[in-house]
């Protein structure tokens, strides 16, 4: 162990010994002991103001000895001294050690198993030697407790998220060692495929939380449901939403705020005298008439003898030519809300007078003959939703004149809205409870685990979760208690197994693959060819990308020209299987491909005979072997090779070329709902081709490129979630650069290479840090030869988990097929082969473990041949 061969290693002293040189010293020592009290003596007159303190700094200190490190005369190293351990004075206890200035026990310290700055990699420490034993979060996932310990921190990983074998869904955390959603994300359909699917701070139908539906008129927003402009809800029930229009008589500026009798809503100003009508009491509403002589046109105006009539504006002798008398007053029958056609004729509620006829305000209808006016809300009446005898189905309401389904009833099922349909429909997002959809569909129910069984990480029932959850000394493996594994064999899966077969080479689950053996604890060769057989033809530009077991390669050019037929790869079993083609979309190449979990997208690209882009797509769904064209609506500009990522919820698209020139902006397409949403343009990064980018799993990031006829190094990011841009900081950067290459290394952006503006291939890059927002540099000892990426034609990154893969790329018209892997502690390492094939154009995709090549140039010529690496 390190502290052993310290031990062995330590300096010993040269020169006459210590004993021989003793009386020496000790005279020494008198002389200089007698010289200070003289001196003392000679210059102090006052008694030392620092006292006789052990701590304090004098008494024969060095000026160089640390701060508080003179203990009693003596500079003492802190970190390590039993006596004065941290500080001076305090001594250590028996049997402990000082450790970096903290006393403590080395036979059980994990820090300091057996000597100080001697860990234990996660596992505890018995009699000052690390066991096979985990800390409490950390468990021994790949069965190599010697070399790397318990190397799975059990809170946080979402790979194993409270068990080796609990894996969180796309987009999920792992947080105290329980799978949950990145807030605003949910996970409501119960799906392990879809991950968090639902945007909670915006869906209408999960606002805030899986099943919370926002009513008729309302929009989510931040993950609240608020009333949309011009509405309110009034009365307090979820069902109907905001069913309320302001701006009515019954609520003018918000709810109960009714005008009073001869009044009118005014949005403005608010409530208002009607026409005609008059407020002379003082009293809440309008209770005069223009037309009364007794207000002619205005409080107390009263007509004479002489001028008996009211025209409602002025007393008149007799009235006017068109105008009818009733009573005393000058009316326009054609108009008048009190004698509408004849005298004595007065409008009801909702009513109003237009060319001699009672007619029904906007909105109201007379749906009863036997009640005054209009008495029928077609906006809100259930029964006459848009227009009278027109009822809605139960449980919906009526909203702006349409039947709806209600928010505490939000499934259309057919005959009826209902809180539920089906069982589907019930789904909370916790995969450890049974959702069911009950009494006929007016409650959802949900049960937990059965007897005997244990909620692991909010992903699913099992029969443990931890080793702490078996008895009799079984061990958790795969959920499953099972007896500890006879030697040589290692726990994975619910299973013993052992670490030098293909399925398990050197770690639990470390499946070689087809064509590699496993030797040594590690899978050779490096590269293997793929089965040709079942291949479909030979081609380039093709979309290509993983589907979690599968290589999945779809359209391009082949040698008959532009296609729209492709196929599977199984790594696994290197078989090649045909993809669907009904429904596909037209024939393309340079389209962009990406695996949501349940179906692949592919949109845009373009003809190979032209420059010009599309702006159609198609989901093709593996399972059914069948695709679905994508609606357009709202779609982002046609283009090709546009940059396409999976955000949990969203494909988003950004960038690509159409007409030969860079386009900038994109949208996020949502494939529940076929719909399109553009994101956003405030400081957003402009069109630029060759620019690096690296998908985090919260944001887009982007660097570099050709801008305005040269390159930049100017970085932005993009938080589809938010819908907000931010630029990346300019201090400590990459020098400006196209056509770099960029990896996302867990928590950091690696960009490296490129091209300057002379078209030279360069080496060299930074590491940014989200966290601290800030550039770091990397020394490039070891690092691969000059080089760029050629977006979608050569140059291909990964990261395995632990290191960043660079490879391919060019110099000027070389093509690289060689490659290096990057380690963020240690730097530059391992190289990558030759690959055998230039595969320009060709499909290259990072699996998670392997790197595949296939098909594309070799020069000028296509090539059927495809390989795939493991580092």
């Amino acid at each position: 162990m390190p502290f052993q061969e310290s031990a062995a290693r330590e300096t010993r002293p040269r020169g006459p010994t210590i004993g021989a040189r003793w009386p020496l010293l000790l005279a020494l020592a008198v002389l200089t002991g007698a010289c200070s009290l003289l001196a003392e003596s000679a210059l102090s007159d006052k008694p030392s103001e620092g006292g006789t303190d052990a701590a304090s700094t004098g008494g024969g200190c060095a000026p160089d000895c640390p701060e508080g490190a003179c203990c009693g005369g003596t500079c003492v190293a802190l970190g390590n001294d039993r006596e004065n351990c941290g500080a001076c004075g305090n001594a250590c206890g028996d049997g402990e050690s000082c450790c970096g200035g903290s006393c403590t026990n080395v036979l059980n310290d994990p820090s300091h198993c057996g000597a100080c700055g001697a860990p234990c990699m996660h596992t505890l420490c018995v009699g000052g030697h690390c066991s096979s034993e985990c800390v409490f979060g950390f468990d021994n996932c790949d069965g190599n407790v010697v070399t790397n310990g318990c190397e799975i921190d059990l809170t946080s990983d979402p790979q194993r998220c409270g068990g080796c074998s609990l894996r969180c869904a796309s987009g999920a955390i792992c947080r105290a060692g329980k799978c949950g959603c990145a807030p605003p994300l949910l996970d409501c359909d119960d799906l392990y495929d879809t991950g968090c699917e639902i945007d909670g701070s915006s869906d209408p139908a999960n606002c805030g939380g899986c099943g919370i539906t926002c009513g008729p008129n309302m929009t989510c927003q931040a993950g609240v449901c608020g009333c949309d402009p011009g509405y309110a809800d009034c009365n307090g029930s979820p069902d109907d939403g905001c069913e309320a229009t302001l701006g009515t008589e019954a609520d003018c500026r918000s709810c109960g705020d009714a005008c009073a009798s001869g009044m009118i809503c005014d949005r403005g100003g608010g409530c208002t005298c009607a026409g005609g009508r008059l407020d002379c009491d003082g009293a809440p509403g309008c209770e005069s008439v223009a037309l009364d002589p007794a207000n002619c046109g205005a409080c107390d105006a009263r007509c004479t003898p002489e001028k008996p009539y009211c025209d409602g504006g002025a007393c008149t002798a007799a009235c006017a030519e068109g105008l009818a008398t009733c009573g005393n007053s000058c009316v326009d029958t054609q108009v008048s809300p009190f004698h509408c056609g004849a005298c004595g004729v007065a409008a009801g509620p909702h009513q109003r007078c237009d060319r001699g006829e009672l007619v029904c305000d906007e909105g109201f209808a007379d749906c009863d003959p036997a009640a005054p006016g209009c008495e029928s809300d077609l906006a809100r009446n259930p029964q006459h939703c848009g227009g009278c005898g027109v009822a809605c189905k139960p449980g919906a309401v009526c909203v702006s004149g349409a039947c709806a389904c209600g928010g505490l009833t939000p499934h259309d099922c057919g005959t009826a809205c209902r809180a539920c349909c089906s069982d589907e429909d019930c789904s909370d997002g916790d995969g450890c409870t049974t959702d069911v959809c009950a009494d006929d569909g007016a409650t959802c129910r949900s049960t937990g685990c059965a007897d005997g069984e244990k909620c692991c990480s909010l992903v699913a029932c099992r029969q443990c979760c931890t080793s702490d959850d078996c008895g009799g000394g079984e061990i958790c493996s795969g959920g499953a208690c099972i007896p500890p594994c006879a030697g040589g064999l290692v726990a994975c899966e619910g299973a013993c197994v052992s670490l030098t077969s293909t399925d398990h080479c050197g770690a639990c689950g470390n499946a070689c693959l087809s064509g590699r053996d496993c030797r040594g604890g590690e899978c050779t060769p490096a590269w293997a060819p793929m089965a040709k057989l079942g291949a479909p033809a030979s081609r380039q530009m093709a979309a290509a990308t993983w589907i979690g077991n599968a290589l999945f390669v779809w359209g391009g050019r082949t040698m008959a020209g532009d296609v729209d037929d492709g196929a599977l790869y199984d790594p696994a079993r290197d078989t090649w299987s045909p993809l669907g083609q009904l429904g596909a979309p037209s024939r393309r190449v340079l389209a962009a491909a990406a695996w949501t979990g349940s179906g692949v997208i592919v949109w845009g690209g373009g003809s190979f005979a032209s420059l010009l882009g599309l702006s159609t797509g198609g989901v093709y769904d593996p399972a059914a072997r069948t695709w679905r064209a994508m609606s357009t609506t709202n779609a982002p500009l046609a283009r090709r090779m546009p940059i396409a990522v999976w955000t949990g919820t969203r494909l988003l698209i950004w960038g690509g070329s159409a007409g030969g020139a860079p386009v900038a902006g994109g949208g996020l397409y949502n494939p529940v709902a076929d719909t399109w949403t553009p994101i956003a343009s405030a400081g957003a990064a402009p069109a630029r081709d060759g620019v690096a980018w690296a998908w985090s799993g919260t944001e887009l990031y982007l660097f570099g490129g050709r801008a305005g006829g040269g390159t930049t190094n100017e970085g932005f990011a993009y938080n589809p979630t938010t819908d907000v841009w931010r630029s990346l900081p300019a201090a400590d950067a990459p020098s400006a650069r196209a056509d770099a290459f960029a990896v996302w290394m867990g928590d950091r952006l690696l960009v490296w290479g490129g091209q300057d503006e002379q078209g030279n291939a360069r080496k060299g890059g930074a590491i940014y840090d989200p966290a601290a927002d800030a550039w770091r540099g990397m020394d490039d000892k070891g690092a691969p030869s000059d080089r760029s990426r050629a977006e979608r034609r050569t140059g291909w990154t990964g990261w395995t988990g632990a290191r960043a893969l660079i490879a391919g790329g060019r110099n000027g018209v070389t093509l690289r097929q060689d490659g290096k892997l990057y380690d963020p502690m240690a730097g530059w390492g391992a190289t990558m082969s030759a690959a055998g094939k230039q595969h320009g154009f060709g499909v290259g995709v990072w699996t998670g473990t392997e790197l595949i090549l296939w098909s594309g140039l070799e020069g000028t010529a296509l090539v059927p041949d495809g390989e795939r690496f493991r580092p």
